[in-house]
């Protein structure tokens, strides 16, 4: 009797071998629910060994009855009452400054009950996880300290401390220290070449063993359905049911070619065997071979 491993579509199966945690709906997968890798991330993201965390949930929604609502990639709260929001940007756009502000809002205006004084709104980490450097200057990561400018003076700032603590973290850095050997863990989609076990493991599971894929499946098959319901919401409401086709057509192309670059990375498949998986011309799997080999030589530099 075939396993269950057997019997999945074998482009679902490439796809989900070609995931890292750099992609948002595989890393909350690997961090729901699990107070104790939640704890291990952030305790490297923010340099302490003290920070315990009590609870941990991922795609969290934040409802606006009067605006756009927002989903969390992971929203976890520690001991001592601290809110941290961890969020995996692959493109620039998604990491902007009003992105980071929207994030504090919503959580800020879930967080205090009615008739609570301000002062009782919980100190917060808001962290974005970007894949390429977002402020480009090499920098391992970019913590935002908001001063007041005092208009007497030169060069003299005031604190402001309103318990929102911003950073940015840098996915390609790659020093040899832990920050740079977590950014390594979650940019490859290959579990043995992880340095932490404790990722290494959660990704194999997720990977290899039947309930870890079966539970992979069924996110992607939901994902696939928001994204396709959110497309004809879209193209419904502005009357453009040409660019609902379009838009359909290339988000599947876009997610092809970052599934086949995932591939390449695990040189593990040959480009015709990917192209094949990934449903695009070998021709093009070629040139993004190259294109890869490019931008992994800059990075080396």
């Amino acid at each position: 009797m075939p396993s269950f491993l057997d019997t999945i579509d074998p482009a679902m199966l490439a796809r989900i071998q070609a995931m890292r945690l750099m992609d948002d709906d595989f890393m909350t997968v690997v961090f729901d629910g699990d107070n104790e890798i939640t704890e291990f991330l952030l305790r490297i993201l923010l340099s302490r060994d003290d920070l315990r965390v009590k609870k941990v949930t991922t795609q969290k929604e934040k409802r606006n009855l009067f605006g756009r609502s927002v989903k969390l990639d992971i929203l976890a709260e520690d001991t001592n009452g601290k809110v941290y929001n961890v969020e995996v940007q692959r493109e620039d756009k998604g990491a902007s400054p009003k992105r980071v502000r929207y994030n504090q809002a919503m959580l800020d205006s879930h967080s205090l009950k009615k008739k609570k004084d301000f002062s009782q709104l919980p100190e917060m980490y808001i962290i974005f996880i970007t894949e390429n450097d977002y402020y480009g200057l090499g920098q391992p990561f970019y913590k935002v300290r908001k001063t007041i400018e005092l208009a007497t003076t030169d060069s003299t700032y005031l604190p402001f401390d309103d318990g929102c603590n911003i950073i940015y973290v840098n996915g390609k850095y790659r020093g040899n220290d832990a920050l740079g050997k977590l950014m390594h863990d979650f940019c490859t989609p290959n579990a043995d070449e992880m340095n932490y076990n404790e990722l290494a493991e959660k990704v194999r599971y997720h990977k290899q063993e039947t309930e870890g894929v079966r539970t992979m499946c069924r996110i992607i098959e939901e994902y696939g359905k928001e994204r396709a319901a959110e497309a004809r919401k879209i193209a419904l409401a502005e009357g453009l049911k040409r660019g609902l086709k379009n838009g359909i057509k290339r988000g599947v192309q876009e997610n092809a070619i970052a599934n086949v670059k995932n591939l390449l990375s695990l040189n593990k498949l040959s480009e015709k065997e990917i192209a094949d998986c990934c449903s695009l011309p070998l021709e093009q799997v070629l040139a993004l071979k190259e294109e890869l080999k490019r931008e992994t030589a800059s990075v080396t530099k």
